[in-house]
């Protein structure tokens, strides 16, 4: 790149351009007077600048989801505020910089403008110009700097397969390696998530050192996930990480006070990613590279992977905050001519990378891909072969040979490396395989249990070990999920006083946004859940256990090193005569099974284990037990007769039945809870579940054998492949994420073989 600097100028560009072009000018002898700012700082300084508590000024006003906020801020230079605009949502827009102005939200940098005009300007490096923006650049007459270049290769090499398009250009990186070409000149473009675990296997295969830049936010951090619960900074250890949320909490100081600054805080973390550890040398992604030029030196090299239609050029669809229809009438692009600039951009962008190598594949372990039609126009002659070099890499060439070998014996197919590979191999004892679980050399390390980790302990330990010791399962937030969150948020909050359904509606549906389908689906859901709130208020009047927990959380030690945790949604209680009356109660917005039959095998647990938590913890000086109960929310009801039906509790009380009064004072006509009745003779009937208190010690006892029994599995590392077989069915692996990693067999099953319990009784 020969790039000649101007004194007394201001270079408009991208910021990784920025660093590239300090470079150049790092090793340039004459000293200018020079400026470097982005497009987007220079917007703030000609227009004006947002100051940061406008959000919070905004969702106090306007009650708005702060996602949607962000977004109308984005969009304020995008509308002439001179204009009058029949669309209500544009009208929306100018109505919210009229407001925030006459707020001082806004910041004007007045002289800005003039003092522009005293310089060269040049922009280099936005390909996607806006006609508000160009005429902004007009206005101070910039100098449009061109890309200029030809494309410099021939050919594109084509891949069957996603993998196989990683390992060939890891081959062709370490071959530039070995001709002494530092990996720190070596960039990789047109990689999404999708490429990440490959490029991670295959490349520490060949001893490549790769730096991916980290694309999760804190908030997938378990200790920021704690931190955001109490705001206790002390949950977060890493020292780098906690600078971090330090000076967030300090920008978000103006907040502290308000009601929205949990909002806040959650937006700002989820706005961050994790820093990530970059190499002294390694190779980059550079996804940059194919919109903003330069970025690639003469001596550098750039790997485009992926080159498939919809992928690139990059596809612009009628899907933004303002929609193509809105654009026309502010005069800013459609998606149509985005797509037509972004084309024309990477044909420009290719054209000025020397060293370049084009790849796109046609499959993938999640679908089918075509090759992008610019290849077509760019006519660039194909090669859809590579030879595989067994010089660099042991552990690949080991793997080389365990693929050759599955292909032989599952699907009798030959590879052409097949005679070569196995030369040396006694391939005899390749199809022996035990897949038991060996053990593990794991230090104990401080741990928690709750009722759901001893439940998957439970049905099968090696589930556990891939769950809670690798953590390989992933949590995905869905529809269901969002449901709950909002189900579980807003029966807490009824039970405040001078508790408002819309305003806890409004506040549920803020921490938990839902897209357009999501929403119309929850209007139906909307009414079930006030009918389901006014239910519980009306039947909760016969009750004498008037005090409330909700969302109780209880943690007591098991051992040195571990602990008992629970997250009890409700809790009614009373106290008198120095005994403290309990019932405890979990929403359901799916299915459970309640079940006392396994206790001690460590199944079922979750009402008893928060009694026992209760008992053991010091809540309650003298807890006396009421009853458990689960309270389904979301069940199928043909009218209100059936509605009122589902919502009675499914649980078990005490048999005390002056105890149990104090729960429900007309259990004897029509009691809440289902299955409850007496006979004519005022006892209890047969089908009433009802526990003795020598039948709930007997349940502690259970516990306290399932706990130990756990402890002793997870301290010992003892992970074995165990599912468990109740009444012929395999009630372990059906949903299991990881029944197609353990390779279990008959031999592993165990059978406990007592009777079947009540599910969603």
């Amino acid at each position: 790149m020969n790039f000649k600097f101007t004194d007394n100028s201001i270079y408009i560009v991208p910021n990784s351009l920025k660093l590239k072009l300090l470079d150049i000018l790092s090793n340039d002898s004459k000293i200018y007077n020079i400026t470097f700012i982005s497009l987007e700082e220079l917007e703030k300084h000609y227009f004006f600048d947002i100051k940061e508590d406008s959000l919070l000024y905004l969702l106090d006003k306007t009650n708005e989801n702060i996602d949607v906020l962000r977004l109308m801020l984005k969009n304020l230079y995008k509308i002439d505020i001179t204009k009058e605009y029949k669309e209500s949502k544009l009208n929306n827009l100018k109505r919210l910089y009229y407001d925030l102005k006459d707020n001082n939200y806004l910041v004007f940098d007045n002289g800005y403008k003039e003092y522009l005009l005293t310089k060269n300007i040049y922009i280099l490096g936005y390909s996607m110009l806006e006609p508000y923006e160009k005429e902004m650049l007009d206005s101070i007459n910039t100098n449009y700097l061109d890309i200029s270049g030809n494309l410099s290769i021939d050919t594109v090499y084509t891949y069957h397969s996603m993998k196989d398009e990683i390992i060939s250009t890891a081959l062709k990186i370490r071959e530039l390696n070995s001709k002494c070409v530092s990996y720190n000149k070596i960039f990789l473009a047109g990689i999404d998530n999708s490429y990440n675990y490959l490029l991670k296997t295959f490349f520490s295969m060949f001893d490549i050192p790769l730096y991916l830049k980290s694309t999760n936010k804190l908030t997938s951090l378990i200790s920021v996930k704690e931190y955001l619960k109490d705001k206790d900074i002390s949950h977060i250890k890493d020292i780098n990480l906690k600078s971090k949320i330090i000076k967030i909490e300090s920008d978000l100081s103006y907040a502290k006070n308000s009601k929205y600054y949990d909002i806040l805080l959650k937006d700002k973390l989820d706005n961050t990613t994790i820093d990530s550890i970059e190499l002294v040398e390694s190779v980059k992604v550079l996804n940059e590279a194919l919109d903003v030029p330069y970025l690639v030196s003469d001596d550098e090299y750039l790997f485009v992977l992926g080159f498939n239609q919809n992928y690139l050029p990059k596809i612009y669809k009628d899907e933004e905050y303002l929609s193509d229809n809105l654009k026309n009438k502010c005069n800013l692009n459609t998606s149509f001519i985005k797509n037509k600039l972004s084309k024309e951009n990477l044909v420009k962008v290719l054209g000025t990378i020397k060293n370049l190598t084009i790849s796109y594949k046609l499959t993938s372990l999640t679908g089918e891909y075509a090759k992008s039609s610019l290849l077509n126009e760019l006519n660039l002659k194909e090669v859809d072969s590579f030879n595989y070099n067994y010089n660099y890499s042991r552990d690949f060439n080991s793997y080389r040979v365990s693929s050759v070998l599955d292909n032989y014996y599952k699907y009798h197919e030959k590879d052409n490396d097949f005679d070569f590979l196995t030369t040396n191999i006694d391939t005899s004892k390749y199809t022996s395989f035990d897949h038991k679980f060996k053990g593990i050399n794991r230090e104990v390390t401080p741990y928690s249990l709750s009722y759901s980790s001893i439940d998957d302990l439970a049905k099968c330990p090696f589930k556990y070990y891939l769950k809670y010791i690798l953590k390989l399962d992933s949590f995905d937030e869905n529809f269901n999920t969002k449901i709950g969150n909002i189900f579980h948020s807003i029966l807490k909050d009824s039970y405040s006083n001078n508790f408002s359904f819309e305003e806890s509606l409004n506040k549920a549906l803020k921490d938990n946004p839902l897209d357009k389908r999501e929403s119309i689906l929850f209007k139906r859901l909307e009414t079930e859940l006030q009918e389901i709130v006014n239910y519980n208020k009306q039947v909760e009047k016969r009750s004498f256990l008037t005090e409330f927990y909700g969302e109780k959380r209880l943690e007591i030690p098991l051992s040195e090193h571990a602990t008992l945790k629970g997250f009890i949604d409700k809790i009614l209680f009373k106290t008198f005569h120095d005994k403290t009356y309990y019932a405890v109660f979990d929403y359901k917005t799916g299915n459970a099974t309640l079940n006392l039959d396994y206790l001690e095998d460590g199944l079922y647990l979750q009402l008893p284990l928060y009694i026992y938590l209760i008992n053991k913890s010091n809540l309650f000086d003298n807890p006396s037990f009421v009853g458990f109960f689960y309270q389904y929310l979301l069940q199928n009801y043909k009218d209100s007769e059936e509605q009122i039906k589902n919502l009675k509790l499914v649980g078990y009380t005490t048999d005390d039945k002056v105890i149990l009064s104090y729960l429900d004072e007309d259990y004897e006509n029509n009691s809440f809870v289902k299955g409850l009745s007496v006979k004519k003779d005022g006892e209890l009937s047969s089908r009433s579940k009802v526990l003795s208190d020598s039948e709930l010690e007997d349940i502690m006892n259970s516990i306290n054998k399932a706990l130990e029994k756990s402890l002793k599995i997870i301290d010992n590392n003892a992970f074995d492949i165990a599912p468990k077989i109740i009444n012929n069915k395999n009630i372990s692996c059906e949903f299991c994420p990881f029944k197609e990693v353990c390779f279990v067999s008959a031999s592993d099953y165990i059978y406990l073989t007592k009777k079947e319990g009540d599910d969603n009784a």
